[in-house]
């Protein structure tokens, strides 16, 4: 198989097996009180916008470039995604509570216990004292 056959597999196995993840780490996130907003109804679930996202990711173009990719499948979709939509995924609480559990699940369903992970993926821990000393 050459690489890309390899890599193509193995993004469909991860979608598949991420999908119900993603599914259950929505679904736990209850909320009691959400203040009325006003202005234009949600137009994605918070299941899409978090699926979203991690396409967007996954993907690697700018927000704009994204949305106009999808402006083109919005036939089969179904989804009508702006520039803004996609800017706005990153500054969304909901979302970010999503991302938050579906990264606790993951961690779980590999049996991590302990990560020596950072965010930034470097290994390295960004403290003031250890860069500006």
């Amino acid at each position: 198989m050459t690489y890309e056959q390899r890599f193509a597999r193995r993004i469909k196995e991860a979608m598949r097996s991420l999908e119900p993840l993603i599914h259950e780490a929505v679904t736990t996130i209850r909320v009691y009180h959400e203040a009325d907003r006003g202005g234009k109804p949600e137009s994605l679930t918070l299941e899409q916008k978090v699926k979203l996202l991690l396409i967007k990711q996954l993907v690697g173009d700018s927000n704009r470039a994204f949305a106009n990719m999808l402006n083109l499948f919005s036939m089969v979709s179904g989804m009508d995604v702006s520039y803004k939509t996609v800017e706005r995924l990153y500054s969304d609480d909901m979302v970010m509570m999503a991302l938050h559990n579906l990264h606790v699940l993951i961690l779980r369903k590999k049996g991590v216990k302990i990560s020596d992970a950072t965010g930034d993926g470097t290994g390295y821990s960004l403290t003031i004292k250890k860069n500006y000393l």
